[in-house]
């Protein structure tokens, strides 16, 4: 089961590289994603940080964290008036994070 999980998470991340990668993609020329870019990153350290945490407390903080700041870039998303293809591009990156979200919180519970 964590190989098909691992296979998901792949894809979804090579489907999300434009949407992280700077100056490129659906969203750079779109006045209206100003600062998404920086919100994915932000969500993308964070997930980096939670894999190298240690403590379970942290990375548990880190976790909710996490969450929050995806809940608040779907909210942010839903204001913009983004064009199609950025739009498509930024749920496929908030997708990516989405799954590697339910993995960690899967990995910090034990299961």
């Amino acid at each position: 089961m964590k190989t098909t999980i691992r296979i998901a998470i792949a894809a979804a991340a090579f489907a999300a590289v434009p949407a992280l990668g700077a100056g490129k993609g659906a969203c750079t020329n779109d006045p209206a994603a100003s600062g998404l870019d920086a919100r994915m990153q932000n969500m993308s350290e964070k997930m980096d940080r939670i894999r190298v945490a240690t403590d379970p407390a942290e990375q548990h903080r880190l976790i909710e964290l996490h969450g929050k700041l995806m809940h608040e870039g779907m909210l942010e998303l839903r204001k913009r008036e983004t064009g199609s293809a950025c739009r498509l591009e930024m749920m496929n990156a908030m997708m990516d994070q989405m799954i590697q979200h339910q993995q960690a919180e899967r990995e910090g519970s034990g299961n």
